[in-house]
């Protein structure tokens, strides 16, 4: 598995990144749904968006599970995706963590810097890996 990853360091940020953090927000979302939306102010009416919006973790993460198993060659949508998906995430949460755009509703949840965070170094994570294994996914 690892010599598919062309070292452990990236073997390791792949199942850290794409596997373990994914899984980990999705499972807190799935089942610990009220704690999540407490933390952040929002009201228990957006348990069905919340729970919706667990659906790209939990994905992401089996998607990089079975990656993981059958190899990345040839999977470069996959990281392709996560670049695009968290280069725009970064934008609209350090816009909205600046207060510079996405103000509708500022008043009813809390913007918090670990989401800006979180999507920085996600999107640091599918770049190093689109880049450093670019001769296993674009065979």
């Amino acid at each position: 598995m690892i010599e598919n990853f062309n070292n452990i360091y990236l073997f390791l940020l792949f199942i850290f990144a794409c596997i373990f953090t994914p899984g980990f927000y999705a499972a807190a979302q799935l089942w610990e749904s009220k704690k999540v939306l407490e933390r952040y102010g929002i009201d228990e009416s957006a348990t069905l968006i919340a729970r919706f919006a667990a659906c790209w973790p939990t994905a992401e993460a089996l998607v990089a599970l079975l990656i993981l198993f059958i190899g990345p060659q040839g999977n470069w949508a996959f990281f392709t995706f996560g670049v695009i998906v968290f280069g725009a995430s970064t934008i609209y949460n350090t816009l909205s963590y600046f207060n510079i755009a996405l103000t509708l509703g500022r008043g009813k949840y809390k913007v918090l810097p670990e989401a800006m965070y979180a999507s920085i170094f996600k999107l640091a994570v599918y770049l190093i890996l689109l880049i450093s294994l670019s001769d296993k996914l674009f065979l």
